[in-house]
């Protein structure tokens, strides 16, 4: 009974990928749409807003850009989304990521900011969901952080950067604090000056996101060490994978692979997976250049090149 429960809660890498692929596809479709919808309607000034900071100067609100900057990193996905699911694999660029950790920490900030400040000043049924604020201030914030911590969880983000996702609000949050409070040229669109002198309020705030991008990292890291695990067990525990011998399990590796050959497509030797199958093998006798070899000469005779 153990033996079937085990073989049941091992589930094929290629299906986690898969998964992967198509809730990231629906996720960063949505908030590409929604912050295009909004940023077009604000725009527009389709919500007649007789403000500074209603059409074109809709680009000035921090909100505008972090919403921006998650949509732009969202949209670059989708090709390795699409990708992932023609060749049924799904690997992110390490600086695709890093992009989409900076839009997430800005755009839940937004959130908060909204919850925090907007809300007890405006209204928080206005500031979560009046005109183009369900858009930048509810729904995005929450696909985005959906989309970073479950789908975009391609390696682990380290300790240090997770003061890089906060460098566009530094450099925000100063250029508001000159503008709207040494400059005035801007006036004070969050109302900051209503809770606290500006220089507490630069420091909560910039202590906030940094919380926030905390939080992002630890999560995003946790789904990263989940999906890693599930991978690494079907390659050294699946029946997929038992053979008699190691260079078997790799040939039987490198024939799944092939079947996603299309032509034109760089052929790569996946080192991690070959070294997975060694450790479960116990084939540390047998050098990984032959185990390479192998895997290549398996799969040139499979695509009919060799």
């Amino acid at each position: 009974m153990m033996k079937e429960h085990r073989k049941v809660a091992i589930t094929n890498a290629r299906t986690i990928n898969k998964m992967r692929c198509i809730v990231g596809l629906i996720i960063c479709s949505i908030v590409v749409m929604l912050t295009i919808i909004a940023l077009v309607l604000n725009i527009i000034n389709f919500f007649n807003e007789s403000t500074p900071e209603a059409g074109l100067g809709t680009l000035r609100m921090f909100t505008t850009i972090s919403n921006i900057i998650a949509a732009l990193a969202a949209a670059i996905c989708i090709p390795f989304q699409i990708d992932g699911l023609r060749r049924n694999k799904y690997k992110l660029p390490k600086w695709i990521v890093e992009v989409m950790y900076i839009g997430s920490v800005g755009s839940l900030l937004t959130m908060t900011i909204a919850l925090a400040l907007i809300g007890p000043t405006t209204g928080f049924a206005y500031a979560m969901f009046g005109n183009s604020n369900v858009f930048m201030h509810t729904l995005n914030p929450i696909f985005v952080f959906m989309l970073f911590t479950i789908a975009v969880s391609d390696g682990r983000i380290r300790f240090s950067h997770s003061f890089i996702a906060i460098i566009p609000t530094f450099i925000y949050s100063l250029m508001y604090f000159i503008l709207a409070f040494v400059t005035h040229i801007w006036r004070d669109h969050y109302h900051l000056a209503d809770y606290m002198p500006w220089p507490v309020a630069f420091i909560s705030i910039m202590a906030a996101a940094y919380l926030l991008s905390l939080l992002l990292r630890l999560l995003h890291n946790l789904t990263n060490k989940h999906v890693t695990r599930g991978i690494e067990k079907y390659y050294k525990e699946s029946n997929d994978y038992k053979f008699d011998r190691i260079g078997d399990a790799i040939a039987h590796l490198a024939e799944v692979e092939s079947k996603f050959y299309h032509e034109g497509d760089d052929i790569y030797v996946p080192v991690d997976i070959v070294k997975l199958l060694s450790e479960r093998y116990h084939a540390e006798e047998l050098a990984l250049d032959i185990q390479y070899d192998i895997y290549l000469e398996s799969y040139l005779k499979n695509i009919h090149k060799k």
